[in-house]
């Protein structure tokens, strides 16, 4: 893939660059989240159903873990489709020099 093509896209399109760490760790953190809430608030309305406020927080984290989880998926698919366009891009570069020449 050309570098500065990608770069050239994400400019003119007003992307910011971003970071694969960081997007593995938004699926991670959401998950743990997520997961920490369904265990949190399902035993909480079995055990005592004047338990709202452990069964609230329970979804909180498990709603809050979810979108962070999808955050970082969408970052990875962001990611993955400038550099779908870059390669487009240059295939159709590619073709319309071949056909340029006689």
């Amino acid at each position: 893939m050309n570098q500065p093509l990608h770069d050239d896209i994400r400019r003119r399109l007003g992307y910011q660059s971003l970071n694969r760490t960081w997007a593995k760790a938004e699926i991670f953190l959401g998950l743990t989240a997520a997961g920490v809430g369904l265990f949190l608030g399902t035993p909480a309305l079995m055990v005592d159903p004047f338990a709202w406020h452990q069964f609230a927080a329970g979804l909180a984290l498990f709603v809050l873990g979810g979108y962070l989880a999808m955050a970082g998926h969408r970052s990875h698919l962001y990611q993955a489709d400038s550099r779908y366009l870059a390669v487009l891009i240059e295939e159709m570069r590619q073709l319309h020099s071949k056909g340029s020449t006689p």
